[in-house]
């Protein structure tokens, strides 16, 4: 289990990152692909909140005391075949690991439509990891 303190912390600040995302985000794209702060906003945002949900994760693992993941992306399915999170939510935060990737990696060869797309599909397995360590951590 994670430890609460720690949890509390990263779940704080992931969740508000999420939230700033979010309403950057919206439901236009249009309007998200064509304002340029916006869009770097919201890309910013997601981006930090990704990797506070994989830091939490290998926390998580570590803490329960289980062996390291191979990668970023792996660490959810390491909880998921401990039972820690069910394996339908371990698949859409995989997908969140790579879109991740295309940020660091591609930040400025982005398709700002897909993005946006992901982006949004994806919120709720975020929010739905942060609730699942507020109750193993029981906060």
């Amino acid at each position: 289990m994670v430890r609460r303190d720690v949890a509390g912390a990263k779940i704080a600040r992931a969740a508000a990152w999420l939230d700033d995302a979010a309403i950057r985000f919206g439901d236009d794209v249009d309007m998200f692909a064509n304002d340029r702060e916006r869009r770097d906003l919201a890309i910013f945002y997601l981006f930090l909140a990704i990797q506070e949900c994989v830091d939490l994760a290998a926390h998580w693992v570590a803490d329960a005391g289980w062996g390291p993941a191979d990668d970023a992306a792996s660490v959810f399915d390491e909880l998921a075949d401990r039972g820690a999170i069910v394996r339908d939510l371990a698949d859409p935060l995989r997908g969140a690991i790579g879109l991740r990737n295309r940020i660091a990696h591609g930040y400025a060869m982005l398709d700002y439509r897909r993005v946006h797309r992901e982006a949004v599909a994806g919120l709720g397995a975020l929010r739905a990891f942060l609730a699942a360590v507020a109750d193993a951590a029981v906060i």
